[in-house]
């Protein structure tokens, strides 16, 4: 099925939802990098992240075969909360399983829906295997974002309503790579529709494991994580996943770590914009690449709004990537 065809079914599920589309606004920073750099607001939806899009896709696609049947998902803590969400709607039990570093912040969120929460491990991915085994014995549904086709289609309806705003033809769209439904999303559409808008990932030098799975490169599966951006921890890729992405993106940039929290700071300063580093990895890609994008039309996707508290002390101290005179 074409992407294309994919989004009428999600519209149709989606069509209630005052919230979208998600606002699409000009950029501060993109005058002092030489180019048009616009912010794709997917923080402003009702969890505060665009998992919600494929969460209440999959929930109401599914429901029917899910009568006394629970839904076990592992997150870092977006599309639990999304799935919860989408749960606590379709009247569908949910449990979340998470690391023992997962945002508390998240966690809240979720709990506040009426899901449950199990910590295991010290990372998403021993989260994630805890989740599975633990499917199987309760009986339950496991859905592993990235894998649950729902999730590409609701990130699908985002490059959708990218190509039908304002008129702008797209030169650069920035995309971080979690498991990768919001790229895989995204860049089907482009590439149907408008395939000469470049399709740029974005993985931090924390955690770069998706460049080398989605670019054929060895990896190392043991090999730790180290990053505050938590949504795009990803120790273990999904191969499957990987391999289908490879041949919609034009590129993979590796953003240095140490320039996240500088880049939350930036969009707080410049555009008054409360993202998490998942997120604001998109604007450090920005000034990493600042030649690259110069003169050029850019979106950036600002994935969601949960910052931890924890980081709040970190960022007063912070500089940001540019002077705000």
């Amino acid at each position: 099925m074409k992407p294309s065809e994919n989004l009428k079914q999600t519209y149709d599920i989606l069509k209630s939802e005052d919230w979208l589309p998600t606002p699409l606004l000009r950029s501060r920073i993109g005058t002092q990098l030489n180019s048009e750099i616009w912010l794709k607001r997917e923080d402003c939806s009702p969890i505060g992240s665009f998992k919600l899009r494929g969460g209440l896709t999959a929930m109401s696609s599914n429901k029917n075969s899910l009568e006394n049947t629970a839904v076990y998902v592992a997150s870092a803590g977006n599309y639990g909360l999304a799935i919860a969400e989408a749960g606590k709607r379709h009247g569908v039990a949910v449990t979340v399983f998470v690391s023992n570093n997962a945002n508390p912040s998240k966690i809240r969120c979720i709990l506040e829906t009426g899901a449950q929460v199990v910590h295991h491990g010290e990372d998403f991915d021993a989260a994630k295997e805890y989740g599975k085994q633990a499917a199987i014995k309760d009986r339950a549904e496991f859905w592993e974002d990235g894998v649950v086709p729902e999730m590409s289609y609701g990130a699908a309806t985002i490059a959708d309503e990218l190509i039908n705003s304002n008129n702008i033809d797209w030169d650069i769209i920035l995309v971080p790579i979690g498991n990768g439904s919001l790229i895989k999303g995204i860049a089907s559409v482009f590439k149907e529709i408008k395939p000469s808008s470049k399709i740029i990932g974005l993985v931090t030098s924390g955690a770069p494991v998706m460049q080398k799975a989605i670019t054929g490169q060895h990896f190392d599966i043991n090999k730790s994580t180290k990053t505050e951006a938590d949504g795009l921890e990803v120790r273990i890729p999904i191969m499957k996943i990987s391999e289908e992405i490879s041949h919609l993106i034009d590129d993979i940039w590796i953003i240095p770590e140490p320039m996240l929290l500088p880049a939350v700071k930036t969009l707080m300063e410049f555009d008054q914009v409360m993202a998490e580093p998942s997120a604001a990895i998109t604007i450090a890609a920005c000034f990493e690449n600042k030649k690259f994008i110069a003169g050029k039309k850019v979106a950036a996707i600002i994935t969601g709004s949960h910052l931890k508290s924890s980081l709040l002390g970190q960022l007063s101290e912070t500089e940001p990537l540019l002077k705000n005179s």
